[in-house]
């Protein structure tokens, strides 16, 4: 099989600092201002959570910037003023200023993630939703946009492909209790841009919290066995992917991508992650809380 027009995978945790990472996957001794720094040695991409509860400073973005490779991807969520409290409701500034931010991300900006809450259904606020949405239509055509949303009526193909023929991602999240919404992209996916990437989510348990986040603490085997083969096939199917993990789906974020990862290089050839990145100047702020 040809694998000229093979998508790219970018994959990584959702946030890169956690105390009960120190001397599991940071070295031990490794100071927080070079946590990014050592991450991006390892994975493509992270998701940033932080800014769920404040934007970070351009200062701070800039050295973010300058503690990673070229290649490597950011994918910053929104504040959850504009989506949790007000729920879209006179937003407009908060909205331009996380717009202005992804922005600031360069080559280095993937998908921004705008999550709703239950509370933001189509039954309660559709007609609000709607609206945001065809005036974020115009921005998603140069940067790059994706929503998740917790209403079950909302995790239809109809949304999906309201979403998608805005140049907008659905997001398919994995979380316990939660529907498999993976079909509904794949449905509204097949006469979509194919410059819209699989945007992936894999929260698991989230409700049930783990002692600490050191160690495998509970295998999803069959669930990384069939994402996988969803990533792989994407990918084929000339998609790129961006897939992100919490600690709660197995108990170490790491640990998980590097398990899914491998299982995607057994369907699809991966490229090796081996990047030249420069030791960022001293005095760097420290890294993202470990929040999600």
């Amino acid at each position: 099989m040809s694998h000229n027009n093979l998508g790219v995978l970018r994959i990584g945790t959702s946030s890169w600092s956690f105390p009960d990472w120190r001397g599991v996957f940071y070295p031990r001794g490794t100071p927080a201002d070079r946590q990014l720094n050592h991450y991006a040695s390892t994975f493509n991409s992270v998701e940033i959570n932080t800014s769920f509860y404040a934007l970070p400073a351009p200062k701070t973005v800039r050295r973010w910037l300058e503690s990673v490779p070229a290649e490597f991807t950011f994918s910053l969520k929104a504040p959850r003023e504009i989506t949790h409290e007000r729920q879209l409701v006179d937003v407009d500034e908060l909205v331009g200023a996380y717009l202005d931010v992804v922005r600031s991300f360069g080559t280095t900006a993937g998908p921004g993630l705008i999550q709703f809450p239950a509370a933001v259904s189509r039954a309660r606020a559709g007609r609000r939703l709607a609206n945001f949405l065809d005036r974020l239509a115009p921005v998603a055509v140069s940067l790059p946009l994706s929503v998740e949303v917790r209403a079950v009526d909302l995790m239809t193909p109809a949304f999906a492909r309201f979403l998608m023929e805005r140049r907008i991602g659905f997001v398919t999240v994995e979380r316990f209790g939660q529907p498999d919404t993976f079909g509904h992209w794949q449905a509204a996916s097949e006469n979509a841009d194919p410059g819209i990437p699989l945007h992936i989510r894999l929260i698991g348990h989230d409700r049930d919290p783990l002692p600490d986040d050191s160690m495998l603490r509970r295998p999803q085997d069959d669930l990384l066995d069939k994402w996988a083969q969803r990533i792989a096939d994407a990918m084929l199917a000339g998609r790129n992917v961006f897939c992100y993990v919490h600690n709660p789906f197995e108990g170490h974020a790491p640990e998980t991508v590097r398990r899914l990862r491998a299982r995607v290089g057994k369907r699809v050839p991966l490229p090796k992650w081996n990047p030249h990145i420069e030791k960022p100047p001293d005095n760097e702020e420290r890294g993202q809380l470990g929040l999600f």
